[in-house]
């Protein structure tokens, strides 16, 4: 199972307004990494994705949305991501990385990152799910 991570700036920028994570605000992305995030890391550039080739097609939409439940805790869901490598191998890659695209100031400010313990390499055909559970994370 993947170690849920949060970036310090996360908070920092949520608290003044830098992200609008209900689903017609800003769009949500996670990459694959095989870099390991430092939880004081602020933009995407600070952490290198893996090669965009064999099906990896580089950052992919999280379809992120936020729901209030129980009253004043928030919840940020999102729809699970398949990578399936097509056409040779994927990675290495051991980290998910989410990040919000939309924002600029600063540029594709980091949200959170899951570590899996060990680097995957897909093999020509195989799939990886990227699977966020019921609740991506909790406000409280």
């Amino acid at each position: 199972m993947a170690t849920y991570n949060k970036f310090q700036d996360f908070v920092e920028q949520l608290c003044k307004g830098v992200h609008q994570l209900h689903a017609a605000g800003h769009t949500i992305e996670c990459y694959l990494s095989n870099e390991q995030p430092l939880v004081a890391d602020t933009v995407k550039t600070d952490i290198a994705e893996i090669a965009i080739q064999n099906g990896y097609t580089g950052p992919v939409d999280a379809q992120n949305d936020v729901t209030e439940s129980p009253a004043g805790t928030a919840n940020l869901t999102c729809v699970d991501i398949q990578i399936v490598a097509s056409g040779g191998t994927v990675g290495p890659f051991q980290f998910v990385v989410m990040f919000n695209q939309t924002v600029t100031s600063p540029d594709d400010a980091l949200i959170s990152w899951w570590d899996y313990g060990s680097a995957v390499t897909l093999q020509d055909g195989e799939t990886f799910d990227i699977d966020f559970g019921a609740t991506t994370f909790t406000l409280t």
